[in-house]
């Protein structure tokens, strides 16, 4: 990857054994990452009912609904077919040469006894940038600026987790007040309204998801590409009603929070 794109290059680390941890750390080292971002929500996997439902999961099972969808989107099963299962490249091994092989490798290495020290360790490994994924509370957002995160990232992993957590949004104000310029926030976030509201609110910038896998999967890259201009007209239409010239003008003032 590092060689096709270039530029800031940011790699996402979850919550391994630390064996895999310092593999990875060292290998988006030599290539040239600059950005570390730990995601500490998915210590365990969540039960996640809606892909239950759907029998989206590894092992594949192939049922008759499944071959109706792929009858249904005959592009998608083309490529399915030509160009094989997707991979967990960086997990990929002689051992884990497939990709049901490589999500259980994975499942195997999380590591749910990840703490405070544990982080204070990573710090001390990587030199460059590194901001913490999945707090949604103020104390612990203090405690990672204190051990050395350059920022957090305020995020619920889109509800997939814990349905019952709250939304980054409503830790928002209070996080960033205490921490301006180090906070980013992800999570639902849908419309280039949705990212003005969290920018009003003292997010230093909004990380986008879902949205973008949606046009990566209905149209490839010209898809996703078609998505960033979708939020950023979105954005440009609700600043301007909003009369703002540009995001430096908005505040908290411009949000009315409902009961």
């Amino acid at each position: 990857v590092a060689d096709q794109v270039g530029g800031d290059l940011w790699f996402q680390l979850y919550v391994v054994h630390p064996t895999l941890a310092d593999q990875l750390v060292a290998r988006a080292l030599a290539a040239g990452y600059r950005t570390l971002v730990l995601t500490t929500d998915v210590a365990v996997n969540g039960k996640r009912e809606r892909d239950l439902r759907s029998g989206f999961g590894l092992p594949f099972k192939c049922s008759p609904k499944v071959l109706l969808d792929g009858m249904l989107h005959p592009r998608w099963s083309w490529r399915l077919l030509t160009g094989g299962m997707p991979q967990m490249a960086n997990f990929a091994s002689r051992e884990a040469y497939d990709v049901e092989l490589q999500a259980a490798l994975l499942s195997r290495k999380m590591d749910a006894s990840f703490d405070w020290n544990a982080l204070q360790r990573l710090r001390q490994r990587w030199p460059h940038r590194l901001l913490v994924k999945g707090v949604l509370h103020p104390e612990d957002a203090s405690r990672c600026i204190e051990l050395g995160a350059d920022g957090v990232i305020l995020s619920n992993h889109g509800g997939r987790q814990l349905d019952a957590s709250c939304s980054p949004l409503a830790t928002l104000p209070d996080i960033a007040q205490a921490h301006p310029g180090k906070v980013l926030v992800d999570s639902g976030f849908r419309r280039g309204s949705d990212v003005v509201k969290a920018l009003a609110l003292g997010a230093s910038g909004v990380l986008i998801g879902r949205p973008l896998l949606y046009g990566l999967a209905a149209a490839g890259e010209k898809g996703a590409s078609a998505v960033l201009d979708i939020f950023q007209d979105e954005m440009s239409r609700t600043l301007a009603n909003l009369g703002c010239a540009s995001v430096d003008g908005l505040s908290a003032e411009l949000v009315i929070r409902t009961p």
